[in-house]
């Protein structure tokens, strides 16, 4: 049978991500429109997809706080590099 509230609750928090739709990174909205296309109509979903759409909308503010585009949002991280020529 099908939490209806949990139901709810993604349906919500789906909207609120599609205000924003266009901030999203592309990783988050791939995983988006999957999700809005699970939840099309009222099914059991997974316990973590209320979490991801959470974690979608947090991070668009993180970026926006930060000034970023959501294209700098990348899994690479450039951290300063030494010189083979160590001291020990």
């Amino acid at each position: 049978m099908v939490n209806l509230a949990h139901y709810a609750e993604i349906k919500a928090l789906l909207d609120e991500v599609t205000a924003v739709a266009g901030r999203l990174s592309p990783n988050e909205r791939e995983l988006f429109h999957t999700l809005a296309a699970r939840y099309e109509e009222p099914v059991t979903g997974t316990f973590d997809d209320k979490t991801c759409l959470e974690v979608m909308l947090r991070n668009v503010e993180l970026r926006k706080g930060y000034g970023m585009k959501a294209s700098e949002a990348t899994r690479r991280l450039d951290l300063p590099r030494k010189s083979d020529e160590t001291e020990d």
